[in-house]
């Protein structure tokens, strides 16, 4: 149940999941969103299409109060989450001019690509049944605070941005392992970081 959980939605962002330098995860591929190069008017567009998709999902993620929630609750959650992703995706690919339709098309094919990655890698940890929700929550707790930042007009994008590196999902999750899952982490860490390096 947990793989289905997260690759269904709540995962899936290109290899720089872990920035080499800093110790910063970036797991949420809605970040994408405000890190297109568009103009003025194109931003407020795509925010009109950010906050209607983030009005459904915060209105779902309060059902998700606590880690008693059934994981098939979870999975319909993120199920949600993902199609509201998709449905944002293809209105905001409409909005863009060629060039940058190419460029952001790359990028949601190096989140596809990595999601099957990062869900291995999280599966590698052997969590307990009862690690289980909590991590989940944890992860679902990020992302509801990531979904929160990037709908938040109030904020320019490069404000929404910088906040957007404050959500550290991966170090929230750190604090709930064991010490041998502690190591794996670290272990799956340097080794993103590495294929982050020879990208760049």
């Amino acid at each position: 149940m947990i793989c289905m959980i997260l690759s269904s939605g709540l995962l899936g962002i290109d290899s720089a999941v872990c920035l080499a330098n800093e110790n910063t995860y970036r797991l949420y591929p809605e970040e994408l969103w405000i890190e297109l190069d568009v103009t003025t008017e194109q931003r407020k567009q795509i925010d009109a299409i950010i906050k209607t998709a983030a009005i459904s999902v915060l209105k779902n993620h309060e059902k998700i109060k606590n880690t008693n929630i059934n994981m098939l609750d979870m999975l319909k959650h993120e199920s949600l989450v993902n199609d509201r992703r998709i449905n944002a995706n293809e209105k905001i690919s409409q909005l863009l001019t060629v060039e940058q339709q190419s460029i952001f098309d790359s990028q949601l094919r190096k989140q596809e690509e990595s999601k099957d990655l990062i869900t291995m890698y999280l599966l590698s940890l052997d969590l307990t049944e009862e690690q289980q929700p909590v991590v989940l929550y944890s992860l679902i707790e990020s992302q509801k605070q990531v979904w929160s930042i990037i709908s938040d007009e109030k904020l320019s994008w490069e404000a929404r941005r910088k906040k957007i590196k404050q959500v550290n999902a991966i170090d929230k999750l750190y604090r709930l392992l064991t010490e041998t899952q502690k190591v794996k982490l670290k272990s799956w860490s340097d080794l993103l970081s590495r294929f982050k390096r020879e990208e760049l």
